[in-house]
């Protein structure tokens, strides 16, 4: 039965949110951004990540929004990974997936001209931008930080993770061997994994950085919900999506959600 409930949480945490075998993850080079002028009015390009086992097409409906306001947008793909199962992309290692995003960071910042981007992150896109600005140097890069349902302090999938690493059997199947041949990046996003250790060792809102997180009360994938995602840290903004009005919200639909959207608009 353990088993059965391990293996259950393996799956739910990639299906929530193609390199060549043998290709290293962390070498990842995200297609090159195309030139954009930003507007004097909308001075910092917009980044949006996507989450685990989801690409760049997350943002299909927040995109267009922001490119008719008159911003410069980029959605890259990220985390691409020879898995034995064909499970989408944002699977690789997070810290890999991360130092890919920074190097593309950098390109935005060249094409465009400007000093700094602004970053919105869903779940594990999140991570990546906490990651980034605070273990990765990138915080003099950033001006703000908006974050939907982040696993800001890794995920307990509602206790299930914590269930299997208390057991050696379980820990063993899981994290050593089924993980790891679709998903590495659900093992680092594991509340209590050594990535997530790193990342929230010390503050992990940085000076310069404005944040903004917004979380979903009907998460059943970052959980427990709220407490995984908050940043409980001077400056930094915390909210339920349900503060805004919305009804039922859950962690997939977070990018295409109306309030959501309208949220994030506001934010940046």
């Amino acid at each position: 039965m353990k088993r059965l409930l391990t293996a259950v949480a393996a799956v739910a945490l990639c299906a929530a949110t193609g390199a060549p075998a043998g290709a290293d993850p962390s070498a990842s080079v995200l297609d090159e951004p195309a030139a954009c002028v930003p507007t004097a009015s909308h001075p910092y390009p917009v980044v949006l990540l996507h989450g685990t086992m989801d690409s760049g097409s997350a943002w299909n409906a927040l995109s267009p929004r922001l490119v008719a306001a008159g911003y410069c947008v980029y959605a890259p793909t990220y985390g691409a990974y020879p898995s034995v199962i064909p499970v989408g992309d944002g699977v690789a290692a997070v810290e890999g997936s991360a130092a890919a995003v920074s190097s593309y960071i950098d390109r935005v910042l060249a094409v465009t001209g400007a000093a700094r981007v602004d970053i919105v992150g869903h779940s594990q896109g999140g991570t990546i931008t906490e990651y980034y600005a605070k273990n990765l140097g990138g915080a003099a890069k950033v001006r703000a930080a908006i974050l939907l349902a982040v696993a800001t302090h890794g995920t307990d999938l509602l206790g299930l993770a914590t269930l299997a690493n208390r057991s050696v059997v379980l820990d063993g199947v899981v994290n050593q061997a089924v993980l790891p041949s679709f998903c590495p990046a659900c093992i680092d996003l594991e509340a209590g994994s050594p990535f997530m250790r790193a990342l929230g060792a010390g503050p992990i809102a940085q000076p310069g950085v404005r944040y903004a997180v917004l979380a979903t009360r009907d998460d059943l994938v970052v959980t427990p919900a709220g407490a995984a995602s908050f940043i409980e840290e001077p400056g930094v903004t915390n909210l339920f999506v349900q503060d805004l009005g919305a009804g039922t919200v859950s962690h997939k639909d977070m990018p295409y959600e109306p309030v959501v959207m309208d949220w994030v608009m506001t934010q940046l």
